[in-house]
């Protein structure tokens, strides 16, 4: 029976031993178009990457956001977000 760490020993291997001899290389335009993950939230492996920060809101926003219950910072982080890919 093949072990978590025999499998991914397999897949490193497999990818190891790929021929990429026919991939076209990116050009430079092409390379600045590239994004990490984490600011694509419609990829299947979107996963942000979370940091801590100290802001300084108004009370009366935090009283609205918090006003729904619990969650209130993640509501927050979503309209942060809605508010970036708008930007974007």
């Amino acid at each position: 029976m093949n072990t978590t760490k025999d499998r991914i020993a397999e897949e490193i291997l497999a990818f190891k031993n790929t021929d990429f001899s026919d991939v076209p290389e990116l050009t430079e335009e092409q390379m600045k178009q590239f994004k990490p993950s984490h600011y694509r939230p419609n990829m299947a492996n979107f996963k942000p990457i979370k940091k801590a920060v100290y802001v300084r809101l108004d009370a009366d926003i935090i009283e609205w956001l918090k006003s729904d219950g619990d969650g209130y910072q993640t509501r927050m982080n979503s309209i942060l977000r809605q508010a970036m890919a708008e930007n974007v």
